[in-house]
């Protein structure tokens, strides 16, 4: 079991906020296995809640878009941890649901600027951590959206999450013989407070939550809860040669044909 053990192992996750999303979670079940957190949020209230319930080393207000803060946040990992073992990329933006025509560049910039440039700084700033000590791995969180088409709106983040897709693809090839792994996870919907706020419309109660269901062969949706699990795998010594992975935890969303489901 000792494959599995993140005991002192020093870990990043940001979008670490309290607000009972995938961060959250995440930061909770890095610190119940030991591991050394350094947590990182645009909500400043919402972290030093999280960071009151991990004990964190290290953290910051910190909006991942922007070079400044990035480069701020890992310097004090760099001073305080003295280096990094895992990095997980969380935060995203989902600007508004719109048909692709009628979509503001702005949102498009927006939801570009997190999603994938936000992932892009906070990797390139955590690399000269893991590369000096030879080891290291990046999880980022990813959606099956990345993978698969969604539609009702959701053109632009579905872009910026196959991108985190294949930027997960082509840094696990370029760093995997530096002994640094680069992995993704893709859930599929995740009851976050966003989707959450949903669940009062009548149209999407009535009409789009029972389309995603359905598209679910485990039946329900997914929590944040549900991604701790993958995650500390990927980051221990028990995914030693998995690398460059798009793992979806989605309840078996990707594996279900559009006709599929179970019988009645």
């Amino acid at each position: 079991m000792s494959l599995f053990d993140l005991a002192g192992r020093r870990v990043v996750v940001t979008g670490a906020g309290a607000n009972g999303g995938i961060g959250h979670a995440l930061a909770i079940g890095f610190a119940r296995a030991g591991a050394r957190l350094a947590l990182c949020d645009i909500d400043e209230e919402g972290l030093a809640r999280t960071v009151e319930e991990t004990g964190a080393e290290v953290f910051a207000r910190c909006d991942i878009s922007v070079e400044a803060d990035v480069e701020a946040f890992f310097a004090s990992v760099r001073e305080k941890l003295g280096g990094l073992d895992a990095l997980v990329n969380v935060p995203f933006v989902f600007s508004r649901r719109c048909p692709p025509h009628e979509l503001p560049l702005a949102d498009w910039e927006r939801m570009f600027a997190v999603n994938v440039t936000g992932y892009f700084l906070c990797i390139r700033a955590a690399l000269p951590l893991m590369l000096a000590q030879g080891k290291g791995c990046v999880i980022n969180i990813g959606s099956n959206a990345g993978e698969t088409a969604l539609g009702r709106g959701a053109f632009a983040y579905s872009a910026t999450k196959s991108a985190v897709h294949q930027m997960t693809r082509e840094l696990a090839v370029e760093y995997g013989a530096r002994g640094v792994r680069v992995n993704a996870l893709a859930p599929a919907q995740v009851l976050t407070p966003g989707l959450a706020a949903h669940m009062d419309n009548p149209h999407f109660r009535d009409n789009v939550l029972p389309r995603i269901l359905m598209g679910l062969p485990m039946g329900r949706l997914l929590t944040p809860e549900d991604m701790v699990g993958p995650a500390l795998f990927l980051a221990s010594d028990a995914a030693a040669c998995v690398n460059g992975v798009i793992l979806p935890v989605d309840g078996g969303n990707l594996a279900m044909n559009a006709g599929g489901g179970a019988p009645r």
